[in-house]
């Protein structure tokens, strides 16, 4: 049996990891509101202008939104799995070099660099999930972990 102690401290690194994938999809889609001038050279590099820029920023919105509200994680989940792979699958095509910015030529030259952000992203949402819901951690058999319906409210009541 797990005890209380040990679960709260897996609950608790579970919401921050949560909270920051999260945070992170909804800072990422106000700057590309913004339209500051390096984030669209390099969206640009990878074929995102003008209307899909904004069409990109504004999943990104739904998605952190979904995955950050408790009651709709896992669709939020599944939803920031396939955002996060869409980008990883974007930085690694190829792509035309349209532009002389250094972060561009960079990417153009270190494609699997460019995906790497994507991938702790995507690596920081899954083990959140992890952590937080104990009913996550199932094997391949579909065993679920042994947790006490007792330990398991009264670490999340301490934990939230």
């Amino acid at each position: 049996m797990i005890d209380c102690q040990k679960l709260q401290s897996r609950i608790r690194t579970g919401n921050a990891l949560i909270r920051f994938a999260g945070i992170v999809l909804l800072f990422s889609s106000l700057i590309k509101f913004a339209h500051p001038a390096k984030p669209v050279a390099y969206m640009s590099f990878l074929g995102y202008q003008d209307g899909k820029m904004l069409l990109v920023a504004a999943i990104e919105i739904v998605v952190g939104a979904l995955f950050l509200w408790r009651a709709t994680r896992p669709l939020g989940l599944l939803l920031v799995s396939s955002y996060f792979g869409g980008a990883i699958a974007a930085h690694l095509a190829s792509h035309p070099l349209n532009s002389s910015a250094p972060i561009v030529v960079f990417n153009f030259h270190h494609p699997y660099l460019g995906a790497l952000p994507a991938v702790v992203m995507l690596a920081t949402a899954w083990i959140g999930v992890y952590f937080r819901h104990p009913e996550a951690r199932w094997n391949a058999t579909g065993i679920m972990p042994p947790v006490s319906p007792e330990t398991s409210r009264s670490a999340m009541r301490t934990a939230a």
